[in-house]
């Protein structure tokens, strides 16, 4: 078998890249360098591994689930030393004994697992990440990253969004079309950016546990005011004081407040809580 005779699997979301324009931004906006040990996710038939491996990076290790790819893309780059391939499911995938040496981690993810591959790769709230990676670029839904770069005000704005923007610098490179990949899928995508902060930059542990709770308390009941889901955890007193105190309007919804004031907010509900 080569790749001409190979037909992709609809079960495993493939739609692979082929603008050669977006390729080459790709790798111009991952910043390649010597030292840069970059892990690429669902390789398909190697048309940016092909890029990557031309550039001055240290190692380039990639996970692929179809099994059919594997001997194709082993025999296509079997004369380069930075390249190393695994068959398996990246959800499933222990990368422990690699992990602290990614530097960067490129994929065009698939839309069926975004959820938890941002899980997996940018982490959660309140938790302490162990990887070192300086960037992660992802072709992705444009959708998703509507979501994920949206502001108090928008439609768009939920618990997603907050929570990226509190772990992460993030930029949306290039919207790309459905006519860019093979087959086309039914959504434009986004090329994106994702710079996770370093521990000393983001914040305090318990404080970041306390937003989440708030954002996932408050998101699954997005239609109403904050004073009416956080009844639920806070005697009316108790709300009366933290609206005075963070000067934060309860009479707006979830989508209405700003990071800051989420930060605000989850400040003052952790001091009212332990003076109980």
């Amino acid at each position: 078998m080569n790749f001409k005779n190979y037909h992709q699997k609809k079960r495993f979301g493939q739609h692979w890249l082929v603008n050669n324009l977006v390729l080459e931004k790709i790798k111009e906006v991952a910043e390649l360098e010597e030292k840069d040990f970059i892990l690429e996710i669902g390789p398909g038939r190697g048309a940016l591994t092909s890029k990557l491996l031309d550039s001055k990076i240290n190692k380039l290790h990639a996970i692929e689930l179809d099994k059919d790819l594997i001997d194709l893309l082993n025999k296509k780059f079997k004369n380069d030393k930075k390249f190393s391939l695994q068959q398996g499911d990246i959800l499933s995938t222990n990368l422990n004994s690699i992990n602290k040496k990614i530097t960067k981690v490129i994929a065009n993810i698939p839309y069926n697992i975004t959820g938890p591959i941002l899980d997996m790769f940018i982490g959660r709230l309140g938790m302490v990440s162990e990887n070192n990676y300086q960037k992660i670029v992802f072709l992705m839904q444009k959708d998703v990253v509507d979501r994920i770069l949206s502001r108090e005000g928008n439609a768009n704005a939920g618990a997603l969004s907050v929570r990226m923007q509190l772990m992460c610098n993030i930029r949306r490179i290039c919207d790309v079309s459905p006519s860019s990949f093979n087959p086309p899928p039914r959504v434009f995508s986004s090329l994106v950016v994702f710079e996770p902060l370093r521990p000393e930059l983001r914040l305090d542990i318990k404080l970041e546990k306390y937003i989440d709770k708030l954002l996932r308390l408050s998101f699954n009941s997005r239609r109403k005011m904050i004073r009416n889901t956080l009844n639920s955890i806070l005697s009316e007193d108790e709300i009366k004081q933290l609206s005075e105190s963070s000067e934060i309007c309860f009479n707006l919804r979830p989508q209405d407040l700003s990071i800051k004031k989420w930060i605000k907010l989850a400040e003052a509900c952790i001091k009212i809580t332990n003076k109980k």
